[in-house]
């Protein structure tokens, strides 16, 4: 295939731009990285963009070792792991059903999911369910209030109702359920949009901190957003606050750590266990998205 002269500049040119695009994405956090791994006093001299000057591990064996950091992992990847598996078992269930035409009452369970796109209890009235169902200052309430969503039900349910109707009509006649239909046929055909919406459902676990911050004050139930939230927010009034213990952190450790280090080296952590799930995904998470958009 012979490229006329003008597509090969239009290329070039694609590439240029997209590597530049690429370049804004990755530095912040290549340059991150680099202080997180600096001294926290040559750091704050400046003139760190990709190479930290004095390579260190102190910022983060400083973070490791206290207990907080180690709860606050707990937390998040036990609310990432169960509260995604959960919701997207409970969501595609629901979905399913709500797929086929023989359900009885499909359309008023459809109406009052649409009710919940546009009205909303309140803050107040959330937070008084909340503790009338004994959630406050519980494990759960990362978990139950997120089980369900409806943008998530009818994408599932648009997914269900494109797969081909006579494989499931010949799974009946030889006798199998609907559960087993479920479960043989339609969760193996559906992989992609499980991931899709499994990673959709893992992100938002992990990024959350608001459900924290408004009905969790048990320090030993903080997720790790929430604590790098406190700690990001130590510095405002010009001096390290004593809520999270920054001042006894970094004077019980070598003097080459600094506040500015350890928020950086928490960003680190925060940032990379949810990324590197991504590229285990990718291939399902695209092939959904594309089939989504076009069977939605």
């Amino acid at each position: 295939m012979i490229i006329s002269r003008g597509e090969k500049v239009f290329q070039w040119i694609n590439y240029l731009f997209l590597s530049a695009l690429s370049f804004l994405f990755i530095y912040p956090f290549w340059r991150i990285a680099a202080l997180s791994f600096s001294e926290g006093y040559d750091a704050s001299k400046g003139g760190i963009h990709f190479w930290p000057r004095a390579f260190t591990l102190d910022n983060y064996k400083a973070i490791f070792a206290r207990s907080d950091i180690m709860d606050a992992y707990t937390i998040t990847i036990g609310r990432t792991l169960i509260g995604a598996t959960l919701s997207i078992l409970l969501v595609s269930l629901m979905a399913y059903g709500l797929s086929k035409d023989r359900l009885r009452g499909r359309k008023i369970i459809n109406i009052m999911i649409i009710i919940t796109l546009f009205f909303g209890g309140g803050l107040i009235p959330t937070y008084l369910l909340y503790k009338s169902l004994h959630l406050l200052n519980s494990f759960w309430v990362y978990v139950i209030p997120t089980l369900y969503g409806a943008s998530s039900v009818f994408i599932f349910r648009s997914f269900f109702r494109a797969l081909p109707k006579e494989l499931e009509e010949s799974a009946h006649i030889d006798g199998a359920n609907d559960l087993t239909v479920y479960t043989k046929i339609v969760f193996p055909l559906s992989l992609p949009i499980f991931a899709t919406m499994g990673l959709f459902s893992a992100v938002g676990h992990w990024n959350d901190y608001m459900t924290a911050t408004l009905f969790v004050t048990k320090q030993d139930l903080i997720p790790l957003q929430s604590l790098l939230m406190k700690i990001l927010d130590l510095n405002r009034s010009g001096t390290p606050g004593n809520s999270f213990g920054m001042v006894d952190l970094v004077s019980s450790t070598k003097r080459t750590v600094t506040a500015q280090s350890i928020k950086m080296a928490t960003l680190m952590v925060v940032v990379i266990p949810i990324m590197c799930v991504y590229p285990f995904l990718q291939k399902y998470f695209v092939k959904g998205v594309i089939i989504g958009s076009l069977k939605g």
